[in-house]
């Protein structure tokens, strides 16, 4: 009999078609992969927990699947590299993992920029004169974005946070339906920067695009800045628990690790990865904001960017 795995994938951009096949061809189990919108998978798994009908689910972000845990839709797995992972790369119970992670950087237009000097290095330099009408952001769709603002919510506070957004709004700074979108009128338009996950900065760069990566806040005294992930989890009850923790192993692993740094650009969980150009999590100053503390503040932070004017959509992106 075939041996069978089901992923549902609400990360979809980019594709990890590669991780999905070699997979298949080194381990001869037959892959399904079903993309699900971002919004809706924990949702979708919800819907199914009586008779369920992936093993996995992949996701853009911890919060999601950290909201959705006490729900008891996942089943732990303490898979080998996870147990020495930093407490804040897994859910306390291991019910969910993180495989790759997203800081948030600037990415710099050098077409506009070219001199490094002249770079942000702090996200409150973004709301000075020197880049009036000149900065990008994605709109509140993107759990990047909600995310990096309940963070700051948590770590500084709300008048800190809702000062800086005016302050941003304030300086001109354009709100895009997506990061794609966002990514695509720092060219288009001549923006200087664009608020970005690092690996989305790779991405654009390997496409011939005259993009630098600006690290932000990671000076002495500074907050650092905010730091999330890609996560896997294995469902309760699914149906090829062996072959999805299988494949949770191989994510996980030296060389799957190392093959996302050079495609994506993406960060490995796993310190024995090859980086390359890739910062390692060890050399980033992350925000301290406590993940729980974050959850709890995503609702009401969408609804403040919402009336911010960050519900910018486009059916198109």
């Amino acid at each position: 009999m075939t041996r069978q795995l089901v992923i549902y994938s609400g990360r979809n951009r980019p594709d990890l078609t590669p991780v999905y096949t070699l997979f298949e061809r080194l381990t001869g189990i037959q892959t399904t992969v079903e993309k699900v919108y971002h919004h809706d998978a924990e949702r979708r798994v919800m819907d199914e927990r009586a008779d369920p009908q992936a093993d996995l689910l992949l996701t853009n972000s911890q919060l999601a699947v950290e909201l959705a845990r006490p729900s008891g839709i996942f089943e732990p797995y303490e898979a080998a590299v996870a147990k020495a992972y930093p407490a804040w790369l897994r859910a306390p119970d291991f019910a969910w993992l993180s495989f790759t992670a997203w800081p948030r950087a600037a990415m710099v237009n050098r077409s506009v920029l070219p001199d490094e000097k002249t770079w942000p290095a702090r996200l409150e330099d973004l709301a000075g004169p020197r880049f009036k009408g000149l900065i990008a952001h994605a709109a509140l769709v993107e759990m990047t974005t909600v995310a990096q603002f309940a963070a700051l919510r948590v770590a500084k506070g709300d008048a800190y946070t809702i000062g800086l957004i005016d302050a941003l709004l304030a300086n001109g700074m354009a709100i895009y339906a997506s990061n794609l979108r966002t990514r695509e009128a720092l060219a288009r338009e001549r923006k200087a920067v664009a608020v970005a996950n690092s690996s989305n900065i790779h991405v654009f760069y390997m496409e011939g695009n005259p993009v630098g990566e600006a690290w932000l806040d990671q000076g002495p005294g500074d907050i650092g800045s905010h730091v999330e992930a890609h996560t896997v989890a294995l469902l309760a009850g699914a149906k090829h628990p062996a072959e999805a923790r299988a494949f949770i192993d191989f994510l996980l692993s030296v060389e799957i690790q190392t093959l996302l740094a050079r495609l994506f650009g993406e960060t490995p969980v796993n310190p024995a990865a090859a980086h390359g150009p890739v910062r390692t999590l060890a050399q980033i100053k992350r925000l301290d904001a406590p993940l729980s503390k974050v959850a709890t503040l995503m609702e009401s932070t969408v609804t403040l960017l919402r009336e911010k004017g960050f519900d910018v959509r486009d059916d198109s992106g």
